[in-house]
């Protein structure tokens, strides 16, 4: 018969949930002190009161929380702030967990809790009358960051706990890794394509930082803006190579065969947007990478050893075609983060389109992982032959 469970302690689940609390505090404090020094280093600081009403909504916003002001919404998620909170949050928490704890699902929970309970307060000193910050999504959204956050902070110093990994499910483990390996390879190949793309328009970004003339304060923090938006722009990209592409405003559309653009904001970063009109021929060929991506996995997969297809080769297929249906899913997911509202009129449609047209390439890169795992296979038996 199988052993019960072991019970916690309270020692043990306080010796967790302090830690946590603590991570979140100092982790809250850290990023709105960043964002209010920031906002006084720009000089678009109102005073005391006015630089820790903006600065609290800098911070939120930042994670995610969406705000609006005067009829006009901002509900994007600007992705280079998320990983740049994750990261504080990643770095305070590490200081806690020196030590392992006992239960390291209280501290991440307690973490996240904390997190977002204090988002809530925040953003009772964000609102007034004419901005509102929606408390239940900062809520939700700061309590994933936090989450997030801290448990990769005791990843990093004490590794993954076993229940948190599947290591005695071989085959859960294997769609992991091979999704894992999807997602970041598209995303690898759309990032080298906005820095081609950057380095290509390098003469009209500068051109555009010209024309705003934002001076020393001011152009400290568009520089802030431009790098924080870049992670946003790797996302569009990836879009446009899983197929349905993105649009930079209403009745606007990216893909790999056009650009189709009305007038978009004159931000620098921006200039990585292709020119308007039909793109080249050959363009349309990356929208091969994720087909790749998914064949690589699937290869990987078996060449690595985390398949073996001599055992039950149409068993381990249908892992490896799991884990590539796994990778769209997740592809598909995070690039869909990447849509919403960033203003008023035109910009109240930006990023991807829809989620199903994102979600169609699953069977293509479930497919392509199958075969990837069936050719590492029969390509390792005939080395073997050999």
């Amino acid at each position: 018969m199988p052993s019960p469970a072991r019970l916690t302690s309270p020692d043990e689940l306080r010796s967790a949930i302090w830690p946590g609390a603590v991570a979140a505090i100092w982790a809250a404090l850290v990023g709105w002190v960043l964002t209010a020094v920031l906002l006084l280093v720009a000089g678009a600081g109102d005073g005391a009161i006015g630089t820790i009403r903006a600065g609290a909504r800098v911070w939120l916003v930042a994670q995610g929380s969406g705000i609006r002001a005067d009829g006009a919404e901002v509900s994007l998620v600007p992705w280079g702030g998320v990983l740049l909170t994750l990261a504080v949050v990643v770095l305070v928490a590490r200081r806690q967990v020196r030590e392992p704890v006992a239960e390291p699902a209280a501290f991440a929970a307690t973490a996240a809790g904390v997190y977002a309970v204090l988002a809530s307060i925040v953003t009772s000193v964000a609102n007034d009358s004419s901005i509102s910050v929606p408390t239940v999504r900062a809520a939700l959204v700061t309590f994933v960051v936090a989450g997030v956050g801290a448990a990769l902070a005791y990843v990093s110093v004490h590794g993954a706990p076993a229940a948190w990994w599947p290591a005695d499910r071989p085959e859960l483990l294997a769609v992991l890794r091979g999704a894992a390996t999807i997602v970041v390879t598209v995303l690898t190949v759309a990032l080298l394509l906005v820095v081609a793309l950057l380095a290509r328009h390098v003469e009209q970004a500068g051109s555009l930082w010209a024309l705003l003339d934002p001076g020393f304060g001011g152009g400290i923090a568009l520089a802030a803006v431009c790098v924080l938006l870049v992670p946003t722009l790797v996302l569009w990209a990836a879009a446009a190579l899983l197929g349905p592409g993105f649009q930079v405003g209403t009745d606007t559309s990216v893909d790999l065969t056009s650009a189709d653009l009305g007038q978009v904001p004159g931000l620098p970063v921006l200039a990585a947007l292709p020119a308007p009109g039909d793109l080249p021929t050959w363009v349309i060929l990356l929208g091969l990478v994720p087909i790749a991506a998914a064949a690589l996995a699937g290869w990987r997969l078996v060449r690595g050893g985390h398949l073996d297809l001599a055992l039950d080769f149409w068993r381990g297929v249908g892992v490896a075609a799991g884990a590539g249906a796994a990778g769209s899913v997740a592809l598909a997911l995070l690039t869909w983060t990447s849509a919403g509202a960033a203003g008023p009129g035109r910009m109240t449609e930006v990023g991807p389109e829809s989620l199903l047209g994102l979600l169609a390439v699953l069977p293509f890169l479930a497919v392509a992982a199958g075969v990837g795992a069936a050719a590492a296979h029969y390509r390792g038996g005939r080395a073997s032959a050999d």
